[in-house]
């Protein structure tokens, strides 16, 4: 999971530094950032499958990417620190990564660090199925460093793997080489981080699409949720969450209309109902339970607005299911949510679900305020007020102590640097 975050003018984010739990919680006024960051996860999930300059490209290009300068000048320098801690299951013993790209109109990498040690993957049946097993007495250095297009230094393994003539300023050696020998470990570790912001509207339309991970918006509802109920213990284990919020429902099955696929879902009196015909609750709730329900879900999960069109009900099932996936003794996923409601604050910051998650649950502020942190950790005393159950979090939420009201200042930001 991710130990420790930081980062430099990521577009509205101009510069925080976070070290998150296994659930977090982001709150914060309109236009402070909460949805930047979930374009951050996502556009550092896109670094090693698509590479530096794909990744830009799916987000508008680095000029759409980079913390706008008022006016003309130098531009910002952008910067992006990960520390991950120990995730067995997934090969990773522990790692720390971080690149900086020059003061340029272009993309141009100007630092590149990677100190991480991996587990060698064995051969033989994997512990989950298409997924690899690791061998944890067999740990691999992974060790790089390069200032542009010189090596500074590099581990013994990497050496063997890496050409020894990467000139290629444009490009991260993790994206460039992530293929490669014990690389993969990692770059399939980053790449399997997941946003989700299920558009209701969008996923009953859904007729096709990969079956493999469900879009950002939920597009591809229809075949990653067939793919799904096709195995017997996962449609049990998805009919079985479903009914804890919408216990009408007795089944659900693929379905087609003329050429289009799509869900048809049986209600306990009978009555047959198809995807479109679903309330927006249940379709994004169905959504958000095949993913957090998968055998192997991702390292990390960005859910945006979890309320979004839930009762309170399913909105507190879904965060209990949240809770137990992050709590997992195999594959455990580390889960960030945005949100502004009170239920969800107060269901994921009331004092037993902070005993559930043995108070590894971290509450964020977004704001933008001159010459501080774009993401802040939440005051500790309305954290420890929280914890010793002096008072419902949505209360102290709406009293302003979070301290993530709106403020109508200018941000001056001093672009010039040095190094």
């Amino acid at each position: 999971m991710i130990e420790r975050l930081q980062v430099r003018a990521f577009k509205g984010l101009r510069e925080f530094d976070i070290r998150p739990g296994r659930v977090n919680l982001l709150i914060g006024a309109n236009g402070t950032g909460k949805t930047n960051f979930t374009d951050l996860i996502e556009f550092i999930s896109k670094i090693c499958p698509m590479g530096l300059s794909g990744a830009l490209k799916s987000f508008g290009g680095l000029a759409q990417v980079r913390t706008r300068l008022p006016g003309v000048g130098t531009p910002y320098k952008f910067k992006i620190t990960l520390t991950l801690g120990e995730d067995p299951y997934r090969g990773i013993q522990r790692a720390y990564y971080h690149f900086t790209l020059a003061q340029s109109n272009e993309v141009k990498v100007q630092k590149e660090v990677l100190d991480a040690v991996v587990y060698k993957r064995s051969p033989g049946r994997p512990l989950k199925p298409g997924f690899p097993r690791f061998d944890q007495d067999q740990p691999i250095e992974l060790s790089f460093h390069r200032e542009g297009t010189q090596v500074i230094e590099q581990s013994a393994y990497l050496e063997s793997i890496l050409s020894p003539e990467f000139d290629d300023e444009q490009e991260l050696v993790l994206a460039a080489y992530g293929r490669l020998g014990e690389l993969r470990t990692l770059s399939d570790y980053l790449a399997s981080w997941r946003v989700y912001n299920i558009v209701a509207g969008i996923a009953k339309r859904s007729t096709g699409g990969s079956d493999v991970e469900l879009a950002r918006d939920g597009a591809n509802i229809v075949p990653y949720v067939a793919r799904m109920l096709e195995k017997k213990q996962m449609r049990a284990r998805l009919l079985s969450d479903l009914q804890e919020a919408v216990p009408y429902i007795q089944d659900i099955r693929p379905d087609r209309v003329l050429t289009f696929q799509t869900l048809r879902f049986k209600e306990w009196d009978g009555i047959e109902f198809q995807m479109p015909e679903m309330s927006d609750g249940t379709i994004r709730l169905l959504g958000l339970l095949a993913v957090l329900r998968q055998p192997v879900p991702p390292a990390v999960i960005v859910i945006e607005e979890p309320e979004n069109a839930m009762h309170m009900y399913a909105i507190a099932y879904l965060l209990s299911v949240v809770r137990r996936v992050a709590m997992a003794k195999q594959f455990a996923s580390q889960v960030f949510l945005t949100s502004h409601s009170p239920a969800v604050v107060d269901e994921v910051l009331k004092v037993e679900a902070l005993r559930e998650t043995r108070f590894q649950t971290r509450c964020f502020v977004t704001q933008r305020r001159p010459q501080e942190p774009s993401i802040v950790p939440a005051p500790p005393e309305v954290m420890k007020a929280i914890a010793e159950n002096l008072g419902r979090p949505s209360d102290f939420h709406r009293e302003g102590s979070f301290g993530d009201e709106p403020v109508q200042l200018e941000l001056p930001m001093d672009a010039e640097e040095e190094g």
